[in-house]
């Protein structure tokens, strides 16, 4: 395992953590991602996946007000239970059910999880807006400082050179171990069908957590949940915090 920098087609440099031939984040703190595999899993925790950029963040949000049955409007980012981004300590220290995600394949993951079928929402969003999305993404992050061109990040995120590798790699082992593990409970929802009518996806969602919370609070959270409702909470509470909204711990910046 090592820290290097991964150069785009244009020689723009890319901060990355490989470990194992896998490029990942160069997180401050790598130990999550090196144990991954041994974080102790509980029967009834709840994992989403999905490549980076397909909508973990919008299901997260989602999820964690139907599973406290109400509507939430703190700073709580989805981070703290990110399997390679959280100490495991923390992790091991939420109480259940454990609403956890992650951007690995299913094969890198605890076996655990097919061992005890926990719940996983599986998410899927054109390769194409992801690669965009992606883009625009390393363009904020200060700590990268990446300057790079369109043209020269795209031609190698396709090939999978970035952090977590290729979208079709990465779609591919999961169609892989659904057919593997059919008994697995797995919701599969595509970000497209969540931006044309999330409130259907939600039903869905309720449904496949068990969570039963009634029409009333699904149209509640569809507001809630929805770009402009999520925008508008991060300003408020940027404004309520002077300025600093959805900050990086310095252990976890990459």
């Amino acid at each position: 395992m090592s820290r290097i920098k991964v150069l785009d087609a244009g020689g723009d440099a890319l901060p990355m953590f490989q470990y194992q031939g896998q490029n990942y984040p160069n997180y401050v703190q790598t130990d999550s991602i090196v144990n991954i595999h041994k974080i102790p899993i509980r029967e009834d925790d709840i994992i989403i996946c999905g490549f980076p950029k397909s909508g973990t963040h919008w299901v997260w949000e989602a999820s964690r007000m139907l599973l406290a049955g109400h509507l939430l409007n703190d700073a709580v980012e989805k981070g703290v239970g990110m399997l390679e981004y959280a100490p495991h300590d923390d992790i091991q220290a939420m109480s259940s059910p454990r609403l956890l995600n992650t951007h690995f394949m299913l094969s890198r993951l605890p076996p655990d999880i097919v061992t005890k079928r926990c719940k996983i929402v599986y998410l899927l969003r054109n390769p194409k807006d992801v690669a965009v999305s992606y883009y625009n993404f390393m363009l904020k992050l200060p700590y990268y400082n990446y300057k790079g061109k369109w043209e020269n990040f795209m031609k190698y995120h396709v090939l999978g050179k970035f952090s977590y590798g290729s979208w079709f790699d990465f779609v591919f082992d999961w169609e892989e171990e659904k057919r593997k593990h059919p008994e697995l409970p797995i919701l599969t929802l595509h970000y497209e069908d969540m931006k044309e009518n999330n409130l259907r996806e939600l039903r869905k969602l309720d449904k496949f957590l068990g969570t039963d919370r009634g029409e009333d609070f699904l149209c509640e959270l569809y507001e809630h949940t929805s770009f402009t409702g999520m925008n508008h909470r991060k300003a408020q509470i940027s404004s309520e915090q002077g300025g600093v909204c959805w900050t990086v711990p310095e252990r976890c910046r990459w």
